[in-house]
């Protein structure tokens, strides 16, 4: 059986839990949820009140994740799941204990905590665990739309810059004669309306090829 693993840094109830569920239910996987509670590493004045906070996180997250062990279940999916205070040390130790996995998916993460391991990336887990590793916005049915929406822009704009490049560059040296280097205002006009929407043209085609290879930062805080 196929093994997924979840991971999402979180305090309170895991937005993403149930997607993810119907993930493993339709690959007929089994399933570990790994709640990441966030950890303040500069708080010696109040480690009382960090505690406080950390226990009830904890609980939180516990009646959270046994209500979606029991509907997973009923779903026919295993769930397991963990939770651990994010130090970069306790999430390696927890992901080398609960790996391997045939995939990771992760939910809302702050990679900046483990820096110090050198994990950057997604892509630096996914080379550790030695499996894919996917953000569940890739996962979503309106990720899906997004990224439809975009290829159409981007087709839209690619096409103009086609339509700029094989058609208007070619005229340049003519147009220049005609009104561009003419030295008037008319000329002046024309040059301050045309460079900024080529720019623009450029521009958005450009923009949309990070978003269609999913390399632009996302609204979450994993990068």
């Amino acid at each position: 059986m196929e093994k997924i693993i979840f991971i999402e840094q979180t305090d309170r109830e895991s937005k993403h839990l149930p997607n993810v569920i119907e993930i493993a239910r339709s690959k007929g996987a089994e399933l570990v949820g790994l709640f990441l509670i966030p950890v303040s590493l500069e708080t010696a004045d109040w480690i009382e009140t960090q505690e406080k906070q950390l226990k009830e996180a904890e609980a939180r997250i516990k009646t959270f994740a046994e209500k979606m062990a029991q509907e997973a279940q009923r779903a026919g999916v295993s769930l397991n799941w963990r939770i651990v205070h994010y130090t970069p040390r306790a999430f390696m130790k927890t992901m080398a204990e609960i790996g391997p996995a045939d995939i990771i998916i992760v939910g809302e993460l702050d990679l900046d905590p483990l820096a110090e391991e050198g994990i950057k990336h997604l892509e630096d887990i996914s080379i550790r665990m030695r499996c894919p590793v996917l953000s569940i916005k890739t996962l979503m049915p309106e990720e899906a739309t997004s990224k439809k929406k975009v290829l159409a822009r981007m087709a839209f704009f690619g096409a103009l810059s086609a339509a700029s490049y094989f058609l208007f560059f070619p005229q340049i040296d003519k147009l220049n004669h005609l009104i561009y280097m003419k030295g008037n205002i008319l000329g002046a006009l024309a040059v301050m309306a045309t460079v900024p929407f080529h720019a623009y043209i450029y521009g958005s085609f450009t923009e949309c090829i990070p978003k269609i290879l999913g390399l632009e930062k996302s609204a979450g805080t994993h990068h």
